[in-house]
């Protein structure tokens, strides 16, 4: 009879470790959208502007040098002097120049400023993490890093409303 009374105890305990595991100590799992993270977060928004701002500046120049070269050729057309080929050749290797000089810029100041959204994302999504009690949140971008979510995992409407609250 002991025995019985220390079976239905272990069987009592062993149910309820249970049920608290799966009712009340939960593990929350969820993940967010890269893409749509970068392309709806408004600092997301404002550093692609500054760049896109950036790049219409430098096409007006690049636009004037090209003007420069333009009519450098059309007012020397057909001259053999050696000295307004070189003009020439010096105006077109200053656009070229400037022209590489601009892309790296470009896409030197693009990727900072990319980093430095990822790095406000990441902050920010840890912060969330912690304020609602997630295990994890893993990010999902379009190569398919996660292939099944159970509905209700998504929170990139949540963040989005709340990161650009901010």
């Amino acid at each position: 009879m002991k025995s019985i009374g220390a079976l239905w105890a272990c069987f009592t305990l062993v149910l309820g470790v249970c049920v608290y595991l799966l009712f009340f100590k939960s593990e929350k799992i969820a993940y967010v959208e890269s893409t749509r993270i970068f392309q709806e977060y408004e600092g997301a928004k404002v550093e692609r502007e500054k760049i896109e701002a950036r790049g219409r500046e430098f096409k007006l120049k690049i636009d004037t040098l090209n003007r420069e070269v333009r009519e450098a050729i059309i007012r020397y057309d057909g001259s053999a002097d050696n000295n307004t080929k070189q003009i020439i050749q010096i105006k077109q290797k200053q656009l070229d120049d400037y022209q590489r000089s601009v892309q790296e810029t470009l896409q030197s100041e693009e990727s900072a400023a990319m980093t430095k959204v990822a790095s406000e994302l990441n902050a920010f999504l840890k912060e969330y993490g912690k304020r609602n009690n997630y295990k994890f949140i893993f990010i999902a971008n379009p190569s398919g890093t996660i292939a099944y979510a159970a509905d209700g995992t998504n929170l990139t409407e949540d963040v989005l409303r709340e990161i650009n609250k901010k």
